[in-house]
Order: structure tokens, then C-alpha cells, then sequence
């Protein structure tokens, strides 16, 4: 599933618009979304998830590789600029995001930790 997962999101990445592509391609009934989907299945079905548990899990692994995506494209190129005042506000006011505790990773790092949480999740089904 991971690996699938960040082939798919390179490949969408390339294009710009592909991850809103991607989501709007059940609506059309695409042949390569189609296909996306008949292979996700297959795959969750050949680890031993459920067969009721499947549509869920390849639906909640699209949904995030698209929306992940959406997020990578929508970033702007540079940070807006923050004074240290400003800083300190939104550290006061959001300390479990702001804070030290909070690991600042790379986009690469965040998507394939966050690949880690889906799979497990969907390896104990409720």
C-alpha cells in the first residue's frame, strides 16, 4: 500500500491540477482511476483485510494521497514573514503546534509517517 501510495503522489505531483483530477475521477467513471482503485483492492485483499473493510481503506488511502498532494501544490514558495512579536503570539496562542515538542519534517518525511498510521490502522480494522 505505501508503495503504491507514493508512486501515486509523485505521479500526481508532476502534473499540476492532478491531484484535483485525481478527485474528481470517480464522477467521470475514469478508466485509470478505475484502475487505481481495482489495484489498491487487490492489494488490501491479497495482505488479509476483509473484504467489507476494503472499499473504506482504498477510498481514506485516495482521499489522503490527494489531499496531501493539494497541500504540496497550494504551498506558497516561501513563508510569510513573521515578526518575533507576531511569533510569540502564535506561540502563546498555539503551543502543542508551535512548540518545541512538535517535529518539524520535510513533506517527504510527513507523508510517509503519515502511510505508516493509515496501514496500521487499516491492519486492525474495527
Amino acid at each position: 500500500m505505501a508503495t503504491q501510495a507514493s508512486a501515486l503522489r509523485l505521479s500526481i505531483k508532476q502534473h499540476p491540477g492532478g491531484a484535483q483530477l485525481l478527485a474528481e475521477s470517480p464522477g467521470t467513471l475514469s478508466t485509470g482511476a478505475l484502475s487505481l482503485m481495482e489495484r489498491l483492492l487487490r492489494t488490501l485483499l491479497d495482505a488479509g483485510l476483509p473484504a467489507g473493510h476494503c472499499a473504506v481503506a482504498a477510498d481514506t488511502l485516495l482521499s489522503h494521497v490527494t489531499g496531501f498532494v493539494l497541500q504540496e501544490q497550494n504551498q506558497p514558495d516561501e513563508p510569510p514573514p513573521v515578526t518575533a512579536e507576531r511569533y510569540a503570539e502564535l506561540c502563546e496562542r498555539f503551543p502543542l503546534l508551535m512548540g518545541p515538542s512538535m517535529p518539524r519534517l520535510s513533506q517527504d518525511e510527513k507523508f510517509t509517517r503519515s502511510l505508516r498510521l493509515l496501514c496500521a490502522g487499516f491492519a486492525t480494522p474495527a
